[in-house]
């Protein structure tokens, strides 16, 4: 099966990046909410948040040989929005060392350029075959709804960190809870990534998804 390491090291950085974002920015709120904070719980936020731009930009690097022969562009595409993704996260917490000053917003950004390289991560796979169709379904419907969901919480409609807001983000987190697991476990189903030829004018793979 080719590629079966580089499915474990996606798989295993897919699970740490969220399980570390999602510690790090409570260790973050938990910073600026508390009355009396304490630098450590910052720092302690600010490093778990750096590991998780570490994990996305690695996981763009390693997915593009895999994805990039069923539609270079959108490969390079999505391999650019996670090293975006990486460098805002990174970015956000220079600023909070420095400046010692919350930035409300910080993880809809975050959302948008996770949401955008999510979606266009689940149609290569969907197109591609690589894994089952209902995963990659599965992915388009998760990260459109996280997308609609931080467009929801930017209008004022609802928030994503409280109340109905949280359903926005439930068929993502399925996702990327199944995903790496996936990969793991059976890595990629039975397609060759390097035998399907790339349409040059139209970055289509012929014949359309297999499987």
């Amino acid at each position: 099966m080719p590629y079966r390491k580089t499915a474990i090291l996606v798989g295993l950085l897919f699970i740490s990046s969220t399980v570390t974002f999602a510690a790090g920015s409570s260790l973050v709120h938990a910073y600026f909410s508390d009355t009396t904070p304490s630098s450590e719980t910052l720092f302690g936020g600010v490093f778990l948040e750096w590991y998780t731009a570490s994990a996305v930009a690695v996981i763009g690097i390693a997915l593009f040989p895999v994805l990039k022969p069923h539609g270079q562009n959108l490969s390079a595409g999505y391999l650019i929005l996670r090293a975006m993704e990486g460098a805002a996260i990174i970015a956000v917490g220079v600023y909070f060392l420095v400046s010692r000053h919350q930035f409300e917003d910080y993880v809809l950004l975050v959302y948008i350029l996770s949401g955008s390289a999510g979606l266009i991560l689940s149609y290569l796979l969907l197109r591609s075959g690589l894994v089952a169709r209902w995963l990659s379904m599965l992915g388009i419907a998760g990260y459109a709804a996280l997308l609609a969901g931080v467009l929801a919480d930017m209008s004022g409609a609802v928030s994503l960190a409280t109340g109905a807001g949280i359903a926005f983000l439930v068929p993502g987190g399925l996702f990327e809870m199944a995903f790496p697991l996936l990969l793991i476990f059976r890595g990629w189903r039975s397609v060759d990534p390097v035998g399907c030829k790339e349409d040059s004018r139209a970055g289509v793979v012929p014949g359309g998804p297999r499987g």
